[in-house]
């Protein structure tokens, strides 16, 4: 999370039951996180051990795949399928689709509809959508068998302040008198524009799940007003994404097989250690004059931007790189504006330039144009220097362009991301930034980061790097010191001797889990009942298993 942390203390290793707080202490944002990461790991594992990676009917029964079909595709739709709203768990995690019915208060038979509201589950009705429509208020929420499709209307054409949904038709409901949207694949939530599916290709659709940072650039509703613009507290929020991963041969792949392929073990190690008076070729090695010499405690974050595992599990040619920063990625910035000349440049207007210098931006400061889609879809942004600032009209000016349609749509509430790595002298521990901004992952050799903080890349031929992980690196200077896990041996004398752990990333943990075969029809990509084979047998209030 690049969230303004002090650390992250919670070690599910270390089998703490709560955090105890002591009269007269000060209070550390640490210890109330982690109080919460251990109820929260709790809870997590109390439903994974009870429920395991299920959809358990008396939690909503949601997540199947739903073959649609509507007046233009009668047998199904054409490389897309519905998902069943409810309650869906992974690894205890509950994901959610709400589908709140809504009241049709137009008169019985006629197209368009009236809805008695327009915002509904906090999206507003739009073209394109889908709706199952109910004569009968009792039967609101009723899900046909799987083996039947799901008759639906789309919407295509809105008109607001009226109220009214013009659709492709009423699906031969005479009175409807409920209206339920019905997501779909290619318009679920948390995966802008997914890929799209290729007819007559075998399909596993699963699911990956993991933890977003909101911040009150995402969401300004977490801010309070009242505080006249100051923000407080982040969110972490459950973000589910339903994918799709071509197959040679379909096959449903058990959960940790599945894992293993998409987060596997193999993920590139990392140590730190404060620079020694005389530096030395062994990784493993503290010399015990080694000292951190910042002026201020920090969190640092080094961060993989260009991995080479694809989103497949397939280890590519790309080369590795990665950034860092002394605040954990925590300082960012609004875009209220993005303008691109050419591959020049790139000019943003902010919405502010920082609190103060700490957490402002300066020339030659490297930074990222992010927003949610390239978030969502973790497509690492160019790197790109800033140039001028105009802190009169809070205009920036950077050198380069910016990945091809990120920050220019203000729905996606863009930021810019500031790093605070520098091209360094390869023969004084640092690296030349590649083309992208980001700096090359060298195996073999301790790097500069600053203050006297080194990082040692385990680079071996099985060690894969994957784009968004992350190391956290805790420099205090009451100690001199970083807070790192250390090794320790008897070396051949009988000499207890102490360094650097190799650390597998922080995260981003995902989670994940097989819901279905899907074939699109040839040709057409129709996509029925019969193109369906679900991953999952549910009993009730059971874990999932693989169907016989």
């Amino acid at each position: 999370m690049k969230a303004d942390l002090t650390r992250k203390s919670f070690d599910p290793l270390k089998h703490f039951a709560q955090v105890l707080m002591q009269q007269g202490r000060v209070q550390l944002d640490a210890d109330w996180n982690e109080q919460a990461g251990i109820l929260l790991h709790l809870l997590r594992r109390l439903v994974a051990d009870e429920i395991g990676s299920a959809f358990p009917a008396r939690f909503g029964g949601g997540f199947e795949i739903l073959p649609l079909t509507t007046s233009t595709h009668s047998t199904g739709l054409n490389l897309d399928f519905g998902i069943q709203p409810g309650s869906f768990y992974v690894d205890g995690i509950l994901c959610e689709i709400e589908a709140t019915p809504v009241p049709i208060l137009s008169p019985a038979g006629t197209n368009p509809i009236t809805v008695a509201e327009w915002t509904v589950d906090g999206s507003s009705f739009a073209v394109n959508q889908y709706l199952r429509l109910w004569p009968d208020p009792q039967n609101t929420g009723v899900i046909p068998s799987f083996s039947s499709p799901l008759p639906v209307s789309q919407i295509t054409a809105v008109g607001y302040p009226s109220k009214t949904l013009t659709l492709d038709s009423l699906n031969n409901i005479a009175s409807p008198q409920w209206a339920q949207r019905i997501i779909t694949y290619t318009t679920q939530p948390d995966l802008p524009n997914p890929p799209l599916l290729v007819a007559n290709t075998n399909y596993l659709i699963y699911l990956d799940v993991w933890e977003r940072l909101i911040t009150y650039i995402e969401d300004d509703s977490i801010r309070e007003v009242a505080l006249n613009g100051p923000d407080t507290a982040a969110r972490a929020r459950v973000v589910w994404q339903m994918k799709a991963l071509p197959q040679q041969q379909p096959s449903c792949i058990p959960q940790p097989q599945l894992a293993g392929m998409l987060q596997p073990w193999t993920r590139g190690l990392l140590r730190a250690q404060t620079q020694p008076a005389q530096a030395s070729t062994d990784p493993c090695t503290i010399s015990p004059d080694s000292q951190y010499t910042g002026a201020e405690n920090q969190l640092y974050r080094v961060e993989i931007h260009t991995g080479n595992l694809d989103p497949s599990g397939t280890v590519t040619d790309a080369t590795p790189s990665f950034k860092w920063s002394r605040d954990n990625g925590a300082v960012v910035f609004p875009i209220v504006g993005l303008q691109t000349s050419g591959i020049a440049s790139t000019t943003v207007t902010l919405g502010n330039l920082g609190r103060d210098d700490r957490f402002g931006l300066a020339v030659g400061d490297y930074v990222e144009v992010q927003d949610d889609n390239s978030v969502l879809n973790n497509i690492p942004g160019n790197l790109l220097q800033v140039q001028s600032i105009d802190r009169t009209n809070l205009i920036v000016v950077l050198t380069g362009a910016t990945t091809s349609g990120v920050g220019g749509d203000q729905a996606l509430h863009p930021l810019l991301r500031r790093w605070d790595h520098k091209s360094g002298d390869p023969a004084q521990g640092g690296e030349q930034v590649l083309p992208d901004g980001a700096l090359p992952i060298t195996g073999g050799i301790w790097l500069d980061l600053e203050d006297g903080i080194q990082v040692w890349f385990e680079v071996l031929p099985r060690f894969t790097y994957r784009t968004a992980d992350y190391w956290l690196i805790p420099a205090r200077v009451a100690t001199g010191d970083i807070i790192w896990p250390s090794d320790t041996w008897t070396d051949s004398q009988g000499n207890t001797q102490i360094g650097p752990a190799a650390k597998p990333p922080d995260g981003v943990t995902h989670h994940y889990v097989s819901l279905a075969l899907v074939t699109p029809e040839p040709t057409t990509g129709i996509i029925g009942t019969g193109d369906v084979t679900p991953c999952l047998g549910v009993a009730l209030g059971g874990s999932a298993t693989a169907p016989p």
